[in-house]
C-alpha cells in the first residue's frame, strides 16, 4: 500500500531500507589487456643425439647401475673395424680403380723404374684419399650429425663429451676426434712411406714405427682408468659409452 509524505506527495515502496537517488556516475572501465602467450621453450635436443648428462658420471665406479657406461674395449674393437671394412670396401672397390684407369701404373723415380714398382704420385695421392680422407670424412659428419657412426650403432655405442659428462659432442670434438686418429695417424705413414720408396729403402723402418706407435695409441685405452680413453679420445675429451645400458634400463 501507498504513503503519503505530509507534502501530498505519493512515495514508492521501500525495501530493505534503501533509499533512492540518481544512480552513480558512469565510470570508463580501464581496456581490456590481453596478455600474450608465454612463448614455448624451445628444443634443444635434436634427433639422434642422446644426452646422458642425467646419469651419473660413474668414472669411479664405471661397472655401476644407473651411471654412465663405458663401452667394452672388444665392443670398441668390433664398431671400428666394421667401420674401417665399410670404408675400404667403398675406396678401393670406386675410387681406386678410377684412379688406376686414368693414370695407369706406369713406373716412376729410380726405384721405380729398377724395383718395378707402382708407387707413382696419383697412386700414393688415392691410397691416403682412401685409407685417411675419406674414413675422415665419413666419421666427421656421422659424429657431428648423431655421435655415432654405422659400426658403433651396429654395436650400440654412442660418442660423447668427457665434461660435462654424457653430453653431446661439439662440432669441433666431432671434427677433432677423426682428424687425430683418421689423418694425423696416416701422415706419418706416408711420410716414410714416400721416403722409402723414392728417396731410401731403410725409411721402411719409419713405417713400422708409426704402425706400432698408431696400434699403441688405440689401445692405450685397455689401461686407462678409469675413462678407457685412446689417445684421440684424450685430445678430443671425449667418451666411448655404451647405449644398451640406456635403451634396456
Amino acid at each position: 500500500m501507498s504513503e503519503y509524505s505530509p507534502g501530498g506527495g505519493q512515495q514508492g515502496p521501500q525495501q530493505g531500507g534503501a533509499s533512492w537517488g540518481p544512480p552513480p556516475p558512469y565510470q570508463e572501465s580501464a581496456p581490456y589487456q590481453q596478455q600474450p602467450p608465454a612463448p614455448r621453450e624451445a628444443a634443444t635436443q635434436q634427433w639422434g643425439t642422446d644426452d646422458y648428462s642425467a646419469y651419473e658420471s660413474g668414472y669411479e665406479e664405471p661397472e655401476g647401475g644407473g651411471e654412465i657406461q663405458l663401452a667394452s674395449i672388444p665392443r670398441r674393437a668390433v664398431a671400428r673395424l666394421a667401420d674401417n671394412l665399410l670404408v675400404a670396401v667403398f675406396g678401393f672397390a670406386l675410387i681406386l680403380p678410377v684412379t688406376i684407369g686414368i693414370f695407369g701404373l706406369d713406373t716412376s723415380g729410380k726405384k721405380a723404374s729398377t724395383d718395378g714398382a707402382v708407387w707413382n704420385w696419383p697412386i700414393i695421392i688415392t691410397l691416403f684419399a682412401v685409407l685417411a680422407v675419406l674414413p675422415f670424412a665419413y666419421e666427421a659428419v656421422q659424429l657431428t650429425m648423431s655421435g655415432r657412426t654405422l659400426g658403433k650403432r651396429l654395436m650400440k655405442l654412442g660418442i660423447v663429451r668427457q665434461d660435462p659428462a654424457g653430453t653431446r659432442l661439439t662440432t669441433a670434438q666431432a671434427i677433432l676426434r677423426p682428424a687425430v686418429h683418421q689423418v694425423g695417424y696416416q701422415l706419418g705413414f706416408f711420410f716414410f712411406l714416400i721416403l722409402a720408396v723414392k728417396v731410401w729403402d731403410y725409411a721402411f723402418y719409419g713405417v713400422a714405427l708409426v704402425v706400432a706407435g698408431t696400434v699403441m695409441a688405440y689401445l692405450w685405452a685397455i689401461w686407462d682408468v678409469p675413462f678407457r680413453q685412446a689417445v684421440h679420445d684424450r685430445l678430443a675429451g671425449t667418451l666411448v659409452v655404451d647405449e644398451r645400458e640406456y635403451y634396456e634400463g
